[in-house]
């Protein structure tokens, strides 16, 4: 798929990312991804360019069943080569795509990036090689900004749950028998979600009821201020008494979306973070 010089030709970073989208065997698969539409115009190790456009892609997902997990190395093999270069524009689209036929809207660019190829000494998984090769974003200069803007209507986040979390839920024995989730503003800065539930998992049946309020600041810290589960069946309601405590542990606590996008340590934040709720529900956020 590859050359060993590593990233070669525009062509060849166009396989390789074809190839890095697909998700393990073992976890799930997502059909429809050969409509995903890959540009890439390459300049010596210099990217003018890199565009992934989901637009008009209609992705199903299908969790894997007895497929075993291919075999990762113990530690991450040693880079016996590096390149650097610099990203004009690195851009992920989608307006929309539809995942289980409901579309979401996404519009993520980064711009003015410094970047390294590297090549390491064996595919970090074994079954994957495309996995020997990868382009990281370095921070090592200023200048480089982004932006992110992801959207989806209020009223299709109900059945987009329902056909993401069904699979998992049957494949562990539990029915979902149907799910009513509402988003509304909560404050400048904050969302308050409810939703209701029906499962069945063998012969018990019992309804869900749940709300949380959440805050995320301007600079990407998501705060928990109101966590709360129950149930009106009786024997499932005294289960969730063992779980309250931790619920309730959660109530309070920060997370930082820098660290959980792998900005941790870098001098590169998200900023302007911002959830807006009417008609749709929308992420906004900037890089610098």
């Amino acid at each position: 798929m590859t050359t060993p010089e590593w990233p070669g030709t525009s062509s060849n970073v166009t396989q390789w990312l074809r190839a890095s989208l697909h998700p393990d065997d073992s976890e799930f698969t997502i059909h429809g991804l050969d409509d995903v539409r890959i540009s890439v115009a390459l300049t010596g190790s210099d990217l003018e360019h890199l565009t992934i456009d989901a637009s008009r892609a209609k992705l199903r997902f299908r969790l894997s069943e007895g497929t075993p997990a291919p075999e990762r190395t113990a530690s991450s093999p040693a880079v016996v080569s590096r390149s650097s270069g610099f990203a004009h524009t690195i851009r992920v689209l989608a307006d929309p795509v539809r995942v289980e036929r409901i579309p979401i809207t996404l519009d993520l660019q980064l711009h003015n990036a410094p970047i390294e190829w590297q090549t390491y000494a064996a595919p970090e998984v074994s079954t994957r090689p495309e996995s020997r090769y990868a382009l990281r974003i370095a921070d090592e200069r200023e200048g480089m900004n982004g932006s992110l803007v992801a959207s989806v209507k209020e009223s299709d986040l109900a059945p987009l749950l329902v056909a993401c979390l069904r699979p998992a839920l049957n494949e562990a024995g539990i029915r979902l028998r149907r799910l009513s989730v509402s988003v509304v503003q909560d404050g400048a800065d904050g969302v308050r979600i409810e939703g209701k539930t029906r499962i069945r998992w063998k012969v018990l049946g019992a309804s869900l009821t749940g709300m949380t309020r959440l805050v995320v600041t301007p600079d990407g810290v998501l705060t928990v201020r109101a966590l709360q589960i129950g149930s009106k069946n009786p024997l499932v309601d005294l289960a969730l008494r063992a779980a309250r405590k931790a619920i309730a542990a959660e109530v309070g606590r920060s997370h930082d979306l820098n660290e959980h996008l792998g900005a941790e340590g870098s001098h590169h934040r998200l900023h302007s973070v911002r959830i807006a709720v009417d008609e749709r529900i929308t992420l906004t956020a900037r890089l610098s």
